[in-house]
């Protein structure tokens, strides 16, 4: 069996226990004392479930949920067991039940999700989740249908028997899940009491544990206007059945809302205003019983928000933990789900008590009000959980490919132009001359004082004499600039052709920016011109390099990515218009899987190149269409994190590899998320390498750009991008001594 079909197991176990430990409880309690002592017992259970929260978070980070939440419920199912011999004994009984399964049963819910949270890396967990909850909802159909017969059929002290059953099923079936658990390492040192220091040292932290403990408040007061009705309308085993039904009928909504809308829902909406519909939706249904003060109302009130804590909110809230290491996941889980929690109840038991003694009984629109007033701040606060979270994953994902080696955060500092300069490949040459009746060779006298004579000397055709102009030329006009140009193409000068029209390339940007877009310039020109443009940083030259990426060859585009990246390393206050750029991005993704496959590089990478995201491995077998995709991206968010993705998508490791996905999910519009799961799916590490043949023709490809480009589409149409036309012929005199 699936850790997820195991997970759904014992979650459909645990919340049969959980809806027919509610209506155990609540009846047992209202049965045996008035309902004026509930806000005094939902304190009291509050109190010492918060005093129990910093020995379970301590057990937790030393013994590991893997130990400790199973034994927990086989704990609870022995304590069920003692309280069904000693049932009968007065008001002590009940009020034993309400505190073990209030006070304590929210220990064994976060554990079992502390545990499960820890199976699943925070991508897959989006759709597993769901999967989990709805067998829970669906399990809690179950509960509390053969709780509601049980009372029909039974004495109310055989569903103590039913629930310790239910709680030794989950103790049972979590020891497999737990053996599948991988030990995080070292456990942290403790905690000070209530998580103070996490208070204090975590934004997010705060913000969560103020959003869970008003909406619990809310739901206490929402809760204590149901039972009340309840208690003065049924009695007896009536009263039993009258909870069975209504928690059965909650988990029937929620196993719906959770089945059909609580995924689609959470995918559109995102992590917090997933979390954000449960005030939305308490604060809707306390207007109607604002409205219409009747029992129906408040059971659709108090039903509202137990649908959309059981589902979309248990969802995302999850979620937001899943971006956590298990070290911090066990640290804070606990004090959020629980202390939190269970403050929250004594908050809004506190608030009932305070309005029972300065008033009548039902003060029904003041405790209305106070729930609207707590439901519009936590809609506040939900609002923010989004870029929170998104920070929490950045920096999740940058710290695991650091501990697990696949980068060093020294990857992504200290880049400046200075050490993006072309080495110097070789020295400049000294020309020579043979003269008629003479052996002995004599210097040539270069003269480069006028344009005209550098202008003769660059059009020579002879290699050495090119070199010599191109090295000792005091300066560039644009005649000159224009002539190099063309010199890029003849692969025997093109690294001294770089050096030199780098050295006037921000006098010239204009002719640079101008010869690029050009589609009748020569390929061979076209995309070595962007390598250049990188020593003229400005808004003009990354504006350019931007309209490049919509020529028609692969290559160019690449290169003018790359370029684009650079210039913003070494001047991040550039600026790219973000859509243009995903626009791009999604065009480039929706090509034909060939194509995708089948773009290569004609010139090969240089040391100076540095490609910046890639390591060794990677710089050989990973797919230029996909690094090509991840440069864009980098140009329009944050770098770090997008550089790591885009290594992290080629590890084997799921939990890292998930982070990656899961990033990409919160920054990248959905358009072209779909589309790059699509590419990643179908796997990312696919080797472009090409078979030795078509390293031959590639390597024949680098001699002949222009006239073999044209055979090449007729013999290896994987090699170039099938979308793009043939290059122009070369002209009909190139310069001798070019290939």
């Amino acid at each position: 069996m699936s850790l997820t079909r195991m997970a759904m197991a014992v979650s459909a176990v645990m919340l049969a226990h959980q809806v027919a430990g509610k209506a155990v409880r609540d009846a047992l309690f209202l049965e045996a004392l008035p309902v004026t002592q509930l806000p005094k017992m939902v304190i009291f259970a509050a109190v010492l479930s918060v005093l129990a929260v910093p020995v379970y978070s301590r057990l937790l980070a030393w013994l590991g949920p893997r130990r400790l939440v199973p034994l927990g419920f086989a704990v609870s199912a022995i304590a069920h067991v003692a309280e069904w011999v000693w049932f009968g004994a007065g008001a002590v009984i009940p009020i034993v039940v309400y505190i073990h399964i209030a006070a304590f049963g929210a220990l064994l819910l976060s554990g079992f999700w502390s545990l499960t949270s820890e199976l699943f890396d925070p991508h897959s967990a989006r759709a597993q989740f769901v999967r989990i909850a709805s067998a829970g909802s669906l399990g809690g159909i179950v509960g509390g249908l053969t709780l509601e017969r049980v009372g029909a059929w039974a004495s109310a002290d055989a569903s103590l028997l039913m629930l310790a059953g239910l709680h030794a099923l989950c103790a049972v079936g979590l020891w497999p899940m737990c053996e599948s658990l991988r030990e995080p390492g070292q456990a942290p040192p403790p905690e000070p009491l209530f998580g103070r220091q996490m208070l204090r040292t975590s934004p997010q932290v705060k913000e969560i544990a103020l959003l869970v403990v008003l909406g619990t408040a809310s739901a206490a007061i929402v809760d204590y206007l149901l039972k009340s009705r309840a208690a003065t309308e049924y009695s007896g085993g009536h009263l039993l059945q009258f909870f069975a039904i209504f928690y059965t009928v909650v988990q029937v909504a929620t196993f719906l809302f959770q089945a059909v809308l609580a995924g689609p829902l959470q995918r559109r909406l995102g992590v917090g205003r997933s979390v954000t519909m449960l005030p939305i939706g308490l604060g809707v249904s306390t207007v109607a019983s604002l409205l219409f003060p009747t029992t129906a109302v408040f059971a659709m009130a108090r039903g509202t928000e137990s649908v959309l804590r059981g589902s979309v909110f248990r969802n995302g809230y999850e979620l937001l933990f899943s971006a956590m290491s298990p070290q911090e996941k066990r640290r804070v889980k606990t004090f959020l789900d629980v202390a939190c929690d269970r403050a929250g109840d004594a908050l809004g038991a506190g608030i009932v008590q305070l309005l029972l003694l300065t008033g009548p009984m039902f003060l029904v629109n003041e405790m209305l009000g106070v729930v609207l007033l707590m439901a519009a701040v936590s809609i506040w606060i939900g609002e923010r959980l989004d870029s929170m979270y998104l920070r929490s994953i950045e920096q999740r994902l940058i710290d695991q490919a650091s501990a697990d080696g696949i980068m060093g955060i020294g990857d992504f500092g200290g880049l400046t132009l200075h050490s993006l300069e072309v080495p110097v490949v070789e020295p400049p040459v000294a020309l020579e001359d043979v003269r008629p009746g003479h052996r002995e060779h004599v210097p040539v006298q270069v003269l480069l004082d006028e344009p005209l004579d550098l202008l003769r000397q660059l059009r020579t055709g002879d290699r050495d004499r090119v070199i010599v102009a191109l090295e000792s030329a005091p300066r560039f006009e644009a005649m000159h600039v224009a002539q190099t140009l063309q010199l890029l193409a003849w692969d025997d000068v093109t690294a001294q052709v770089r050096r030199a029209l780098e050295r006037t390339a921000d006098r010239h940007v204009g002719l640079l920016i101008d010869a690029l877009l050009d589609g009748a310039t020569d390929f061979a020109i076209r995309r070595r011109i962007p390598r250049i443009l990188i020593s003229a940083p400005s808004q003009r030259t990354l504006d350019g390099l931007n309209l490049g990426l919509s020529d028609s060859r692969f290559e160019v585009r690449y290169q003018c990515s790359r370029a684009m990246d650079r210039l913003l390393v070494a001047d991040p206050s550039l600026r790219v218009d973000a859509a243009r750029i995903f626009h791009i991005v999604e065009r480039e993704l929706s090509v034909a899987r060939p194509v995708w496959n089948g773009h290569r590089l004609l010139d090969q990478f240089e040391s100076s190149d540095a490609v910046m995201f890639l390591d060794d491995h990677l710089r050989d077998h990973a797919n230029r269409s996909l690094e090509h995709v991840f440069s864009l991206l980098v140009t329009v968010l944050p770098r770090e994190p997008i550089k790591v993705a885009f290594r992290v998508v080629h590890s084997e490791d799921p939990m890292l590899r998930g982070l990656a996905l899961e990033y990409l999910t919160g920054v990248l519009p959905e358009t072209v998320r779909t589309r790059l799961w699509d590419i990643l799916d179908a796997g990312v590490g696919q080797s472009t390498v090409a078979p030795s043949s078509t390293t031959a023709l590639e390597e024949l490809l680098r001699s002949q750009d222009g006239l073999l480009e044209q055979l090449t589409r007729q013999v290896t149409p994987s090699v170039v991008d099938a979308r793009e036309p043939a290059d122009p012929p070369p002209p009909a005199n190139p310069p001798s001594g070019r290939r």
